[in-house]
């Protein structure tokens, strides 16, 4: 049989009154990542306080996230049909049950959703300010939000040149003691990745480097977030995603190390000059594995 849930109305007051208060207008101005964001501040917020809505999520590619159907299990009412619209949040045209809340919970919510509107509401691009607020005080690790900053300039392709040193910050801070079985993969992709800024055409590229930091972020984060959830209502999926990455592991290491050849055989003619090149590749990825 499968766990029933305690409907959970404290959360539906506050995803509520979050909703309402910064998109009182019922307008397309809230998307999902905002909201996990902002549900992320409120949270850790109202914790502070005393106060735990038992908000259920989980770190992940661009900071917490949190899953349709985990609220649709927790919540008295069915989230994704009273406030989801496409990829937007939108008020619910129903009233909320406050009931079973106290005046006490329920002034201290506001408060603190008056807090955030008064800081973040209104301001142009709203959003990543609060993703950045929500990175500064809640990221699993320094590489994480260092590697956002990663992600924004490796989509630009007139910024590749300025990779490097955001590399060298990532390999200082990798937790490599938490997260030892995907050092070696790290590694690999921090090699490849400097070989191509390093001896591929510039024009070339952009396309492989994305492609590289796909194959790595995404193992990484469905590694974070085995670690890093909290509220998980669904009994049997941690289990699930760590059985996920387990599998994915060796696989993108493959990947990756069919890139690294093929960008060696494209870009490098035979020559003594090229195994002398390629040796001097393979003593350095040595040397950064053994380092502590």
């Amino acid at each position: 049989m499968g766990i029933i849930m305690e409907s959970n109305y404290t959360l539906d007051y506050s995803i509520d009154s979050l909703i309402k208060a910064f998109n009182p207008y019922s307008k397309q101005v809230m998307n999902r990542a905002h909201f996990f964001k902002l549900m992320n501040l409120l949270d850790t917020r109202l914790k502070k306080q005393g106060i735990d809505i038992e908000l259920p999520g989980y770190w992940y590619k661009y900071g917490f996230f949190i899953e349709d159907r985990f609220l649709d299990t927790v919540l008295p009412r069915n989230f994704s049909g009273q406030y989801v619209r496409g990829d937007y949040l939108y008020p619910s045209q129903y009233s909320k049950n406050d009931s079973a809340i106290s005046t006490a919970i329920k002034e201290t919510i506001d408060a603190i959703i008056s807090s955030l509107w008064r800081q973040y509401g209104n301001i142009s691009g709203y959003g990543k300010l609060v993703k950045d607020k929500s990175y500064e005080i809640n990221a699993p690790y320094k590489f994480n939000t260092i590697f956002q900053e990663y992600i924004d300039i490796a989509n630009r392709r007139d910024k590749m040149g300025m990779l490097e040193p955001i590399l060298d910050n990532l390999l200082s801070e990798y937790p490599e003691n938490d997260y030892p079985e995907l050092y070696d993969l790290y590694l690999e992709w921090d090699d490849t990745t400097r070989l191509i800024l390093d001896y591929v055409p510039v024009g070339l590229q952009n396309d492989v480097i994305k492609s590289l930091m796909d194959l790595f972020w995404n193992t990484y984060s469905k590694c974070v977030r085995i670690q890093y959830n909290q509220n998980i209502p669904i009994g049997n999926l941690l289990s699930e995603w760590r059985e996920e990455y387990e599998k994915l592991v060796p696989n993108v290491y493959k990947a990756i190390e069919d890139t690294r050849k093929k960008i060696i055989s494209k870009h490098y003619e035979r020559s003594d000059e090229g195994d002398v090149f390629v040796k001097q590749l393979m003593v350095k990825a040595y040397e950064m594995s053994i380092e502590v």
